[in-house]
């Protein structure tokens, strides 16, 4: 039996846009979305609660756990291999994974989709284009020598292919227009709010810091200089990777209250209540955000990011992309309220 759609994703947000390209392909009913889990438990908790939208979508949902040890890895690509294999269509939600990028061995489709993981898909497409190595914009020098192995050299050329689709939000540049399918979140918007606006600042917490991007002591300085200057304590929406410890300082220093999202940060602000600002550092909220928010009287305001914030581990591809990024999300001319991104300067 040849299965229709097989969607490999291992994060909230790729399963949130696969839904949105369920939605925008009137394909629920053909499309089985398998959750390829983390260990970190907010990641868990958040693709758990996207599985039960799946589900009201009629989306066919499984689970698995391939990162709880070596020989449970083993069992899940047995398990998944023939599924993949049989597919004519592959949905992809992180192609620099190596999880995933084993199981292109066994896959043949006749078109492969990759949906949004944040601005990765930029980086993504940056180097489909250029033919360079597939390779994380955060990731250490030193992890170069990895992208010479066998499975980095076949998904180079797996993904190098005319039957590759990307299905984004993310200003993409160099591929065939019939190669991008762009959207503006149109199942998130149906789906959930518009929300409630409320006075004040909310922040929108960043990883950077256990990426190893970005000093803590220089992040927590400037949380805590950003909030002296709105004079507000509103809420700070800690991103599912920071750790307890930080959020725990962040609260004692700045008065700010911690949320950890049960949900992708996109639907958790539909949801509302949300700010009338929303601070943020350059990320993939810079882009969504403004789309999932159209409409509604609030500004994302971005956070650069001086390199002297930045960690000694830091080469010059992450500097250049997040170079990018801010020049991406910097406008040319004055702010507006409804959905705009405007810069800020601590």
């Amino acid at each position: 039996m040849t299965i229709d759609t097989v969607a490999l994703v291992e994060s909230p947000a790729q399963f949130l846009h696969l839904l949105e390209w369920v939605h925008a392909e009137q394909a629920a009913e053909r499309t089985v979305a398998m959750v390829l889990a983390p260990l970190e438990p907010t990641g868990r908790a958040q693709l758990r609660a996207m599985a039960q939208f799946a589900a009201e979508e009629h989306v066919a949902v499984e689970w698995y756990d391939p990162r709880r040890s070596t020989p449970q890895r083993l069992q899940v690509v047995r398990q998944l291999t023939g599924r993949v294999l049989r597919a004519r269509r592959l949905v992809v939600g992180d192609p620099f994974s190596g999880m995933i990028q084993t199981l292109l061995f066994a896959a043949r489709p006749r078109q492969v989709v990759v949906v949004d993981d944040g601005t990765a898909t930029m980086e993504f497409v940056s180097q489909l284009v250029s033919g360079d190595p597939l390779r994380r914009w955060d990731a250490p020098p030193a992890a170069m020598e990895a992208l010479r192995s066998p499975l980095a050299r076949n998904a180079r050329r797996f993904f190098r292919s005319e039957r590759v689709r990307v299905f984004t939000v993310m200003p993409v540049a160099g591929l065939p227009p019939h190669q991008v399918g762009r959207h503006r979140y149109d199942w998130t918007r149906r789906r959930f709010g518009p929300p409630r606006t409320v006075t004040g600042v909310d922040i929108v917490g960043s990883s950077l810091v256990e990426s190893g991007v970005v000093q803590e002591e220089s992040y927590l300085a400037a949380i805590t200089e950003l909030v002296r200057r709105h004079g507000h304590r509103g809420r700070y929406y800690a991103h599912r990777k920071e750790n307890d410890r930080k959020l725990e300082q962040i609260a004692e220093l700045t008065g700010l209250e911690v949320r950890r999202p049960e949900v992708p940060l996109e639907i958790e602000l539909r949801r509302g209540p949300v700010a009338q600002v929303l601070a943020s550092f350059p990320s993939s909220v810079g882009y969504t955000l403004p789309l999932v928010l159209a409409g509604v009287p609030t500004r994302v305001e971005l956070q650069p990011v001086p390199t002297d914030m930045l960690t000694p581990r830091v080469g010059e591809a992450a500097r250049r992309f997040l170079s990018r990024i801010s020049a991406d999300l910097r406008p040319s001319g004055e702010g507006r309220a409804a959905g705009h991104v405007a810069p800020m300067t601590i």
